[in-house]
């Protein structure tokens, strides 16, 4: 006779069978940044480092940024789509990690850095609820004065969420996490610091 602990499981697999979801359908959510990287992972900028404004292009293909896989049902994937300015939402979150690492964004004597935005990629695995893994990739340049490029980077940053399925909340969340650690990688990148502090001016 089986024990009461496995009944138990027995019913815990079926409420979570039950509540699978068993279709899907296409997904977009809007361009909205808000901050998401943890304060203990701010990366101070040095006190010489400085540029004199930042320029963002939109380099993606198209509006198309990841797709939706049911697990464990033969299902076609579905398109998720971010809508809205991609390369002001990339602006609005430049100014704030620099702000939040102290780097001085509008200093006429710094470079000016030049920020291309070339892939977002988000996969989100539906069962009951979804895991979200996303990643975000930037082309990054400092030009000078005399408009000669004199450092430049390709930045990427990676993020995991979990939550509802669909939700356009939870595909900001990790799309706005993943920027915020490629633009700190920025930050964290030696060359650019000495770029940026000297080489570059």
């Amino acid at each position: 006779m089986p024990s009461r602990k496995s009944l138990i499981m027995f019913g815990l697999l079926g409420f979570l069978t039950a509540c699978a979801q068993k279709t899907l359908a296409p997904a977009s959510f809007a361009a909205d940044y808000h901050p998401q990287i943890d304060s203990a992972d701010v990366i101070a900028a040095k006190a010489c480092a400085s540029i004199s404004g930042v320029d963002v292009e939109n380099a993606l293909p198209g509006n198309r940024v990841g797709k939706r896989t049911l697990q464990d049902k033969p299902v076609p994937p579905q398109d998720i789509r971010m809508t809205g300015n991609a390369a002001g939402w990339v602006k609005s979150a430049a100014v704030a990690i620099f702000r939040l690492a102290g780097l001085k964004s509008q200093d006429t004597r710094g470079p000016r850095l030049k920020l291309r935005l070339t892939d977002i990629s988000i996969n989100e695995n539906v069962y009951v609820n979804s895991g979200y893994d996303g990643r975000v990739t930037l082309e990054a340049a400092l030009v000078n004065a005399q408009g000669q490029e004199c450092w430049s980077q390709r930045l990427s940053g990676a993020a995991k969420n979990y939550g509802d399925s669909g939700s356009a909340l939870n595909y900001q969340e990790t799309v706005n996490h993943a920027l915020d650690r490629a633009l700190m990688s920025l930050l964290a990148d030696q060359s650019f610091e000495s770029a940026a502090c000297g080489s570059c001016r």
